[in-house]
């Protein structure tokens, strides 16, 4: 459907080993923001009761919407660009152009290839939300 360079991507992408680095690295960054946060809203020494808890995951809940947001515009625009400076770095845009393929199975390609590590990482996000 969208084409072989997609296809590529998709089956390469979790052999390396950044993408494994990445996704502990923001996992554990979104970690440390949740427990800054329990520690700015409740207090360690204190025990918490039921509205503390409320307050508390409704603050956890803006604060990690809006990083990660804001990270995924970022990153998305930054791995959107990278992916087609990378093939001009290393000369095969030429020939991706010189191939049987469609235009919109590179542009696509391409475009949710590098796109498919941040989606990953949003995923792997999920369970920190049910906390």
């Amino acid at each position: 459907m969208l084409g072989p360079i997609f296809d590529r991507e998709w089956l390469t992408l979790p052999r390396r080993s950044r993408h494994y680095l990445m996704r502990a690295v923001f996992l554990g960054a979104m970690w440390v923001l949740v427990l800054t946060i329990w520690q700015t809203s409740v207090g360690w020494e204190v025990p918490a009761t039921l509205g503390d808890h409320a307050r508390f995951g409704m603050l956890a809940f803006q604060i990690l919407t809006s990083v990660q947001l804001l990270l995924v515009l970022f990153f998305a625009a930054i791995s959107a660009v990278g992916a087609v400076a990378q093939e001009k770095d290393r000369r095969t845009f030429i020939l991706l152009l010189v191939t049987d393929l469609r235009d919109y199975e590179i542009v696509l390609g391409k475009l949710i290839g590098s796109l498919l590590q941040i989606f990953i990482v949003i995923v792997g996000s999920l369970p920190l939300w049910g906390c």
